[in-house]
């Protein structure tokens, strides 16, 4: 594997994690992840660019599983996402209902349970959004949220031997991504220094 690292991006065991601006449904992926409530209806924001990409057969797909325990996650076929390449949805569930704020402890157990079943799938590279944040957040509270979502991938890759290679993670505002390259930084480094 390439040694070269652009601040994007940064290894951890074999997973290689990177950070892009644009939407989750966009990237080269086989699988993506995106926030969901206990109903299994897509809502707003990032979520309404994958209910309006792949089609309302996915989100009839969610909702027959529903009720969902928060902190867990779903999969669902693609729906015309297959178009794209994109072969399946995981849909990790991080509030009860929609618009409700997103707790840090149940994202973090939600993209837990995402990137298992990414890997029970055998998806070698998997999307996510930035979740629990929104362009009213604070700088504070959208850092304290992405490094809990940075830190919850990073952990995966400690917690079993993933078969994801690659994690990208879409920011839809520009201000973010500087934020997510810090944080793999920090983390990449904490690793190496063995400060964890």
């Amino acid at each position: 594997m390439p040694e070269t690292l652009d601040a994007n991006e940064a290894w951890f065991g074999r997973m290689r994690i990177a950070t892009t601006l644009g939407e989750t449904v966009d990237q080269a992926v086989q699988a993506v992840i995106y926030p969901a409530n206990s109903r299994g209806v897509m809502g707003t924001g990032a979520i309404s660019a994958i209910r309006s990409s792949a089609g309302l057969d996915v989100e009839r797909e969610a909702m027959s599983y529903a009720p969902i325990e928060p902190g867990t996650a779903i999969v669902t076929s693609s729906g015309r996402l297959a178009e794209r390449g994109i072969e399946a949805i995981v849909h990790a569930v991080v509030t009860e209902q929609l618009g409700q704020r997103v707790e840090r402890s149940t994202m973090r157990r939600a993209i837990s349970s995402a990137l298992g079943l990414a890997d029970e799938h055998r998806f070698r590279a998997v999307a996510m959004p930035l979740m629990g944040i929104s362009a009213d957040d604070s700088v504070e509270a959208r850092s304290q949220m992405i490094e809990a979502q940075v830190d919850e991938a990073v952990a995966h890759t400690r917690r079993s031997t993933t078969r994801i290679e690659q994690l990208v993670i879409a920011a839809r505002f520009e201000d973010d991504l500087p934020i997510v390259a810090d944080m793999l930084a920090r983390t990449r480094e904490r690793r190496w220094t063995g400060q964890e």
